[in-house]
């Protein structure tokens, strides 16, 4: 059995971003499942919002793709103002479910949280990429 494999990205605000995977190594068709979470590092609760209820997403890259791949790209988002709380010290998480759609070899997986207003300020998180494979 793999280890977990995670990347975080830079705190930012007090909010850092985690991606997760249960494994680094994946056949064609199969499910990649990502946790990506929200973390407040901070003291205090933490609101903020973003302008679509769409919050976090996968980018997949490689040097044998044509462009970068969304995890959001056939999906379907609300283009509303929607708020978010996260108590001190909690995280805000989901499973981000993907069908492995790539041809053998390397990649790198990176997670993102969509743009978001705290306190006035405009944060984008990304992670450190993590190196799938795909065999």
């Amino acid at each position: 059995m793999e280890e977990i494999t995670t990347a975080f990205s830079p705190i930012k605000g007090g909010l850092k971003l985690e991606l997760s995977l249960p494994r680094a190594s994946y056949q064609p068709g199969e499910i990649l499942r990502a946790t990506l979470s929200l973390i407040n590092t901070t003291p205090q609760e933490m609101s903020f919002s973003t302008r679509t209820s769409q919050l976090l997403d996968l980018i997949i890259e490689g040097l044998d793709l044509p462009r970068r791949l969304l995890w959001s790209e056939d999906k379907m988002f609300l283009p509303v103002i929607t708020l978010h709380h996260i108590p001190a010290g909690e995280r805000l998480s989901d499973v981000l479910s993907w069908e492995i759609d790539l041809s053998p070899g390397e990649f790198e997986l990176i997670g993102v949280a969509e743009l978001m207003n705290l306190n006035g300020e405009r944060i984008l998180l990304k992670t450190t990429p993590l190196r799938i494979t795909v065999e």
